[in-house]
Order: structure tokens, then C-alpha cells, then sequence
């Protein structure tokens, strides 16, 4: 009897989430068994989602993990027969937006981009929830036109519908949990080295003032419910948090305009930041 082919794993690398880990973790592991999903280098993208015509499933037969910032669910079809098994690490937004700060100054300093400059000036800068909104955008496909046709209670129940069925969820802080339980399942070395790359620091979460937490926090607040709800999931789905429509209560549900109009302003100031 011909046994069942193995699962693939899909890691999906949310930015600032520990991502360099998780690819560096499967490239030395996996070798060729690990793919880091290509980018579709067409305008398409943005509205179909990510495509993967230059795979065959034929080619595929090996890979065991695949991660990287342009992988989607669509990416699914090249392996017929397997299951595929999605993870996820998320992070609270004053975290993410203090470290992803901190990545832009080093950006400058490294390689000649455009300066942040102030703190608050920058995160004018950025779209509200861009975790929940990179997941929507990434993974799952939903092009800018289906972006703007959901609510932000909208876009948090679409993530917590589809985080019940993942094999891990998890805060970021939960990335070699994750690895470790990953990879004994795959057979390979379960032992992770930390492979973030380091900058240096020009601002810390404990540099914010009280206001300035309770604006992020405010401005993306599904982005901050998701991590709260999912940060210790783990592996176990029993452990799915109960309730999604109670705990979206308070997020609004009828402001597309609002997101369009505040995507529009971030465009502005991120273009006259960049020159």
C-alpha cells in the first residue's frame, strides 16, 4: 500500500515578525526541501493576489516548507494530493511599528533611503492594521478593490475565521516554539538560531508617551485584537479563542470611506517623505 504524501508546511512571514529566522531556520534545515515563494512581478498582483506560473507541481515534489513575503494560499494548487499545513506569528502594533521604525533608520543609514525622521511624522506615513491588511493582501488574495470593500470588523473576522483551521498561531515572541514543534514533524534539527538582523536602536516601546500608545492602539485596533486573542494559540486548536462576533463588537463596521480616505492620506505623506 502506497503510503500518503507528506504535508507542506506554509510559514507566513508577516513583516517584522521574525521572518529571517524562520527562512534561514529551513534554508540550513531543508536545503532544496524549502521554497521561498517567488514574487509575480506584475501589476495583476495587487488586484488577483500572487501567482506562481513558473512551478509545476512536478518540480515541487520535494519541498517541504515554503515561506517568504509573496507566498499565497493559491499556492496550494502546485502541490495535488498534500496537505497543507499554515502558520502564522503576529505581533501587537506598537511593537511592530516601533521595531519597523527602527528597520527604516537603519535603511538610511545602511543604504542611503530616505530618513523617517520624527517618530510620529513617520507613522503618518503608515496604513492603519497592516498586519491584518498584508494578510488579506498577501496570503489570501484579496486585491486592493476587495480590500476597500470590507469593514475593519470585516477584515478581523475574515482572519479569525481562517486563523481556526492554521496549524500554528502564535505572538512573535513564540517563533522558536514554533520552529522546534515545525521541525520535529519534519524530521530535521529542531535546535533555531536567532537570524533577525540586528539594528541599532533609535527608539524603544518604553521611548512612547501614554498618548502616543493609546493613538496606535486606537488606530489599529484589529491589528491589536488579533495578537491579543491569538498571541498563545500555539499548535493547540482547541485553544481557538471563543467568540470572534462578541470581541469584534467595538470595532467599527461601516467605515469604508474612512479607510479609503486614511489609506489616501498615508499615500501623500509616504510620498512626500520618500521625495
Amino acid at each position: 500500500m502506497t503510503s500518503p504524501q507528506p504535508p507542506v508546511h506554509f510559514f507566513l512571514h508577516v513583516p517584522k515578525c521574525a521572518g529571517t529566522t524562520v527562512e534561514r531556520h529551513f534554508a540550513r534545515t531543508l536545503g532544496e526541501g524549502f521554497l521561498l515563494a517567488p514574487r509575480w512581478r506584475n501589476p495583476l498582483r495587487d488586484v488577483i493576489g500572487n501567482r506562481y506560473r513558473g512551478l509545476a507541481p512536478e518540480d515541487l515534489a520535494g519541498v517541504r516548507a515554503v515561506s517568504g513575503h509573496s507566498l499565497s494560499r493559491s499556492l496550494a494548487e502546485k502541490f495535488p494530493g498534500r496537505e497543507v499545513k499554515c502558520s502564522v506569528l503576529l505581533r501587537d502594533p506598537v511593537s511592530y511599528l516601533v521595531s519597523f521604525y527602527n528597520y527604516r533608520w537603519a535603511r538610511h543609514e545602511e543604504r542611503g533611503q530616505p530618513a523617517p525622521g520624527e517618530f510620529d511624522a513617520w507613522r503618518g506615513t503608515q496604513r492603519r492594521n497592516p498586519i491584518a491588511r498584508f494578510l488579506l493582501h498577501r496570503f489570501f488574495e484579496v486585491g486592493y478593490p476587495g480590500i476597500y470593500r470590507l469593514s475593519t470588523r470585516a477584515r478581523f473576522l475574515y482572519l479569525e475565521a481562517a486563523f481556526q483551521g492554521f496549524h500554528f498561531v502564535g505572538g512573535y515572541r513564540r517563533c522558536d516554539e514554533a520552529l522546534a514543534g515545525i521541525s520535529e514533524e519534519l524530521g530535521v534539527d529542531p535546535v533555531v538560531a536567532s537570524e533577525n538582523v540586528g539594528h541599532v536602536k533609535r527608539l524603544s516601546v518604553s521611548d512612547l508617551s501614554e498618548a502616543q500608545t493609546t493613538a496606535i492602539l486606537k488606530e489599529n485596533a484589529a491589528d491589536a485584537l488579533l495578537f491579543e486573542r491569538w498571541k498563545d494559540r500555539g499548535f493547540d486548536r482547541a485553544a481557538n479563542p471563543p467568540e470572534p462576533e462578541v470581541a469584534a463588537r467595538f470595532l467599527p463596521g461601516a467605515d469604508l470611506a474612512a479607510n479609503l480616505a486614511a489609506d489616501a492620506e498615508s499615500a501623500v505623506r509616504r510620498k512626500l517623505w520618500r521625495g
